[in-house]
């Protein structure tokens, strides 16, 4: 059968294949990482696909709709976002009046999947949680009340399926490699973000996250739940290195999109590197409390990783707590440190607006940023998702604004506007500093002129214009 896999159109520089999705300041854009999987794994079980990443690409929902169909699809897997959705769905129905098996697809569309499917007119089908299985059986043309994760319309009534088992080793080590499916579908050279080499490519190694508890995290509340970890074997994984070695040698590094590397992890992947003599680049996430320990750090190093991607998000202790965390401020400053010591660099994850915060926390935040020192920042203003525990958190306080915006100045905390300054001020105060000022000088290259478009569209937003999150 034939399928496309398409993240549909909408506002230039929008962000829908991260782990939470707004309009990107930096211009940042991620590889599509799910529909890829997704789309490896059909070929490999026989279907032709085609990977539309049409937001990324600059199309119009009528290029988008019309290249969809000229490839005479079976099925056509939509990945929703959040911000997105209106525009989504109409584009999904544009699509089923042709295409009868079109499906939404994504951690958003796994947050009220009868919701999203009663707000669809001619979209009848919707996958929760991990769809490539799934989305394969309805390719096959198997009968829907047999699918597991699959939510459908059936004489107008929405029916939910019962959820199926997390993917494991045994079936992460079927699937093709992701480098490969890209390779052949994307243009790799659209993708970019200031923390890391271009270009680029994103890979997984596993999937979950091993701390998963984080109150506002969408994934592992709705997608991938829970404190699990699944992994590829490393020689699976290693494939996708040797690939990028052998047909795409001018890609400069490699994002593991791993939502936490574990000690253990982080050592067999650093290992394997280093016997393959590797000399790409590579980053990954990583939290205070993944108990990297600095052993692990230099060995990573030496195998060329680059660049630490952390979630310290607060620089308050009890701000820390309210969120499940799991990690503490001396923490964050002392894996700072011995990231530093060890020679990585750091892309500091930090959030404004999280449960409780006052002026007072998210100014203690802005401080921790400026002491670490990160290579670079960002300061981003907290989305609660519905389906996550934030979102209930909020709503038993009232602390949801009619936008859907934390606020806390009920309970004496900060309200949204408050929020919303304190981030443009943390982005200010971390990037025209002597601290930023010395490695633009030391690195004008990294830090000045391949940043100029960049720059453009940032200093407005942190100055006097409004940003959407």
């Amino acid at each position: 059968m034939r399928v496309v896999l398409i993240s549909p159109p909408f506002e230039t520089d929008y962000m829908r294949n991260a782990r939470c999705d707004f309009v990107s300041l930096s211009r940042s854009s991620w590889f599509p990482i799910w529909l890829g999987q997704a789309g490896a794994w059909l070929e490999g079980q026989g279907h032709v696909t085609r990977l539309l990443d049409a937001q990324v690409a600059g199309l119009s929902k009528q290029d988008a709709l019309r290249e969809t169909l000229a490839f005479r699809p079976d099925v056509v897997a939509v990945y929703t976002g959040r911000l997105s959705e209106a525009s989504d769905v109409e584009f999904a129905d544009a699509v089923a009046e042709k295409v009868p098996g079109t499906v939404f697809v994504g951690p958003y569309a796994s947050i009220d999947p009868s919701g999203l499917l009663a707000r669809a007119s001619k979209t009848r089908f919707l996958i929760q949680r991990e769809f490539d299985l799934p989305l394969e059986e309805l390719a096959s043309g198997k009968d829907p009340a047999t699918i597991q994760n699959l939510a459908w319309k059936d004489s107008g009534q929405v029916r939910v399926n019962p959820i199926r088992p997390l993917l494991t080793t045994e079936t992460l080590d079927r699937f093709p490699l992701t480098t490969e499916y890209f390779h052949r579908q994307l243009d790799v050279t659209r993708y970019k973000t200031p923390s890391e080499l271009w270009p680029f490519m994103d890979v997984m190694s596993g999937r979950g996250c091993a701390w998963g508890r984080c109150n506002f995290c969408l994934w592992v509340q709705t997608f991938v739940p829970g404190s699990v970890y699944n992994l590829r074997s490393i020689e699976h994984f290693m494939g996708e290195f040797d690939y990028l070695r052998e047909k795409l040698p001018e890609v400069r590094g490699v994002m593991i999109q791993d939502d936490m590397l574990t000690n253990s992890r982080a050592r067999e992947i650093s290992e394997a590197l280093l016997r393959r003599g590797s000399t790409v680049a590579w980053s990954c996430y990583a939290k205070p409390n993944s108990k990297l320990t600095p052993e692990t750090l230099r060995l990573m190093r030496k195998s060329g990783c680059l660049n630490l991607h952390v979630g310290f998000e607060s620089g308050d202790d009890e701000i820390l707590k309210n969120i499940d965390k799991g990690s503490t401020v001396e923490q964050a400053r002392e894996f700072a440190a011995q990231a530093h010591e060890a020679g990585l660099r750091i892309h500091g994850d930090f959030a404004l607006g999280h449960l409780g915060d006052t002026r007072a926390t998210m100014d203690r935040t802005v401080r921790l940023a400026r002491e670490i020192n990160p290579h670079t920042a960002q300061f981003q203003i907290m989305i609660p998702f519905r389906g996550t525990r934030f979102w209930k958190q909020l709503e038993e306080r009232r602390a949801l604004n009619e936008a859907g915006e934390p606020s806390y100045e009920q309970s004496g905390g900060a309200s949204a506007e408050e929020i919303r300054a304190a981030a443009k001020r943390a982005y200010r105060e971390f990037y025209i500093s002597l601290a930023h000022l010395r490695k633009v000088l030391a690195h004008p290259r990294d830090y000045l002129f391949n940043r100029l478009d960049q720059y453009a569209r940032a200093i407005p937003a942190v100055f006097w214009r409004r940003w959407r999150k």
